[in-house]
């Protein structure tokens, strides 16, 4: 069986990896030569996730892994079509299907019979059937029939990518019978986790969905305790903490906001899908405002203690939506960022992940946190394992005042420790 990956970005490349490490022949397929031609060297440029420098090595190595941009001739090649390219929406909650519409289009060029073509991509429900199989037919095959179509959505998670192809079971809807048995069969070759079939790929496209959609509910929920225990003067840590006792409760925790591919887009999907079908999300549409509101809270409550920024220096520690990912798309820190401009702060950025040129393609001030300017305040952002141990005392003589802590991730009593005022998240 010869597999091939189309779309070599942070989950393509490890799942490459992670099917030619099973022994099978996989050929990854991008449209950027320099990944293209890293991975050739058994080199993966993705830095920070475990076990895929080796994997990627050692595949090369063994003439199991290659990468090419000639997608078409690599579809004519293998057995097994793995699309995972990047679908995004704009402002309004509209779907841009241009990647992968073109994409599919190309795999058409090169489908073969008996190929089984795999969306991983995450999908509004129907598309796979109403969208991407219809664009597949252009080769003159037909679905079911000369080729088959599964959707089986990614579940898996920068940095702990392998941990989760082991350990989260696999869901698979084909657009028919004989396309779920297929691509049941794949996953039981290429993956040790458990294989769960589901009636459709409709079934499959909305699992991922309400997924998605759960997280970023609860999250908003816990952005919404936040502003009452900061009203209340409680904590919100310490009392999710206590409800989550219960076995029933699970709230997730509060921030600043929700950044990256998934959390922020992927409940539109949903919430487009039922709008179509005369269905109002309601609580789907006001958990993306709510988190979406968190990068202003967050800075509004700087302002409530300095009572002007115009003029102040802030120092926003993260660049990165999360921790240890070197990742900006729709990440809060660009929110926070463009928040404090408004107000005329002057704004300086750290994130240990990024250069001081690529910090400052941003248009802000790079900070290195050994050669600072003068500060009046801090906003922390990204809860980077590298600011756990933070030089409070350096701050403090650079003139900072106040640490607002975004992801509830200093010690209190520390930062006060230094004369330094602290508001956490929620907390008072």
């Amino acid at each position: 069986m010869k597999i091939c990956v189309i779309g070599l970005g942070k989950i393509g490349l490890p799942l490459a990896a992670q099917y030619s490490s099973k022994g099978f022949r996989v050929i990854g397929c991008d449209v950027n030569q320099k990944v293209v031609d890293s991975i050739n060297k058994g080199i993966s440029y993705i830095t920070g996730e475990p076990e895929l420098d080796e994997k990627v090595k050692d595949s090369v190595e063994k003439g199991l892994l290659s990468a090419t941009t000639d997608t078409v001739k690599a579809v004519i090649e293998s057995d097994v079509i793995v699309v995972i390219v990047p679908l995004f929406v704009d402002k309004e909650g509209n779907t841009d299907y241009s990647i992968i519409d073109s994409v599919t289009e190309t795999v058409s060029k090169g489908l073969q019979k008996d190929s089984l073509v795999i969306y991983e991509t995450t999908l509004p429900a129907e598309d796979t059937r109403n969208r991407m199989t219809p664009i597949l037919e252009k080769s003159g095959l037909k679905a079911g029939r000369d080729f088959y179509v599964v959707f089986s959505p990614e579940r898996v998670s920068s940095g702990v990518m392998f941990q989760y192809l082991r350990d989260i079971p696999k869901i698979v809807g084909g657009i028919d019978e004989e396309s779920t048995k297929k691509g049941v069969e794949f996953y039981e070759k290429v993956l040790d986790s458990k294989v769960i079939p589901v009636s459709s790929s409709e079934a499959a496209e909305a699992t991922k969905l309400f997924g998605m959609v759960y997280r970023d509910v609860n999250i908003a929920l816990a952005n919404d305790f936040v502003k009452f225990c900061q009203a209340k003067n409680l904590d919100v840590i310490e009392i999710i903490k206590a409800s989550n006792t219960n076995p029933h409760s699970h709230i997730l925790a509060p921030g600043v906001g929700v950044g990256g591919h998934c959390a922020p887009v992927y409940p539109y999907f949903l919430i487009k899908n039922a709008s179509d079908l005369g269905v109002d999300l309601i609580l789907a549409k006001n958990a993306r405002n709510i988190n979406d509101a968190m990068p202003e809270y967050t800075v509004n409550l700087l302002v409530k203690e300095l009572k002007d920024l115009d003029g102040k220096n802030v120092l926003v520690l993260g660049l990165a939506y999360r921790k240890g990912v070197k990742e900006t798309f729709l990440s809060p820190s660009l929110s926070v960022i463009e928040n404090l401009k408004s107000l005329k702060a002057n704004v300086y950025v750290h994130d240990p992940l990024f250069s001081k040129e690529e910090i400052e393609e941003f248009d802000v001030e790079f900070a290195d946190l050994r050669d600072l300017d003068a500060l009046d305040a801090v906003i922390l952002v990204t809860n980077h394992r590298e600011y756990e141990n933070l030089d409070l005392k350096n701050l403090k003589e650079k003139g900072v005042k106040v640490i607002v802590d975004g992801r509830n991730f200093l010690e209190k009593e520390k930062v006060e420790r230094y004369g330094i005022i602290y508001i956490g998240i929620g907390r008072y």
